[in-house]
């Protein structure tokens, strides 16, 4: 069964995080990340400061899937006190688009991706994080293999351009 939006969780306004509390990061040079239709969907910045843009879109923690309008799969945890969004929600959300831009030049690797995972399932106190940590470095690498085929991922890197600068060369079909 499909559930009745293609995503569970979508960004209302951008997010930052600082990737270096978590992992050793080197990003020499500004950079973004567009998806298959040409949306910036994160920008990595010197120093380690990531932003994940508004509208993006995601499932939380996976697998899940629906049945009779129940979602069935891995919990994303309580509401945390002061975001009242799940616990996991910040962790799966900047492990999605990390993994997600993986084969499109993202200077992290996938241990660091998992990483910064378990970084921010600490900082929101979500007790369960070494069971969902193991299981992310268990499990991610073919999860990620098969999430790509599926949903047809295909990214790049680009520079990161000034808003309102122009364009220095179209973008051509991905």
């Amino acid at each position: 069964m499909a559930f009745s939006v293609k995503w569970i969780y979508e960004l209302s306004a951008d997010y930052e995080l600082d990737l270096s509390r978590y992992v050793p990061v080197e990003i020499a040079e500004a950079c973004a990340f567009e998806d298959r239709s040409g949306v910036c969907r994160l920008e990595l910045h010197p120093g380690g400061r990531a932003v994940v843009k508004a509208h993006y879109a995601w499932d939380g923690c996976t697998p899940k899937f629906a049945v009779l309008d129940i979602v069935v799969g891995t919990p994303d945890g309580i509401p945390n006190e002061i975001t009242r969004r799940p616990k996991a929600y910040y962790a799966s959300l900047v492990h999605d688009v990390l993994y997600q831009f993986l084969d499109a030049d993202l200077p992290l690797s996938r241990a660091q991706a998992d990483r910064v995972f378990l970084g921010l399932l600490e900082r929101d106190a979500f007790a369960p994080r070494w069971v969902y940590y193991a299981a992310v470095r268990a499990f991610g690498g073919l999860t990620r293999l098969v999430t790509r085929r599926v949903r047809s991922y295909a990214g790049r890197r680009v520079p990161l351009r000034a808003p309102g600068a122009p364009e220095q060369e179209p973008h051509q079909g991905a």
